[in-house]
């Protein structure tokens, strides 16, 4: 079971996160402040942060660094209204940046390549990564995809909730 980390202050993109990727069979905890995430990382380890740029208590970026400046290479993926104001992301480690809203099967399918490029490595101190290592190796086709849980496994709700209305 892969360890997920996400961050995010719009708590329905947090729930909605969570329950998506626990389906997938996924251990997810959430943050919901740039601080927060910190914590939550240094106790939780987490293989993969799905991480908000904008987050109070620093932003997404306060944690990246952060995060880099203790040797965690954890890849994070930024979802963002904006993916322009992160810079270069080729000058950043393990990262990638998806537009929000994100079409759940392009956020599965950006998740597990980061999982899949990382499957097996221990954690690195920053001097031990390759200084090419900017991105993972592509996504595997969509036929690859770890399939949805049988419906019987979980009774349906007969009255969902409406999907989350992510910011523009």
């Amino acid at each position: 079971m892969s360890r997920i980390l996400v961050v995010d202050d719009i708590p329905a993109i947090t729930d909605f996160s969570k329950e998506f990727f626990e389906d997938f069979g996924h251990e997810v905890r959430t943050a919901d402040t740039a601080t927060g995430a910190i914590e939550v990382q240094r106790q939780f380890k987490a293989e993969v942060i799905l991480q908000d740029l904008n987050v109070p208590g620093g932003g997404g970026l306060h944690v990246y660094e952060t995060l880099r400046g203790e040797g965690d290479m954890v890849p994070i993926i930024f979802s963002t209204g904006k993916p322009e104001t992160l810079g270069d992301l080729n000058a950043m480690k393990n990262v990638s940046a998806l537009r929000k809203p994100t079409n759940p099967d392009v956020l599965l399918a950006e998740v597990q390549k980061w999982l899949a490029a990382t499957a097996g490595q221990a954690p690195a101190a920053p001097a031990q990564q390759p200084a090419a290592q900017t991105a993972p190796p592509p996504p595997p086709p969509p036929a690859q995809a770890a399939p949805r849980p049988e419906q019987d496994e979980r009774p349906m709700n007969p009255n969902p909730p409406p999907p989350p209305k992510f910011p523009r």
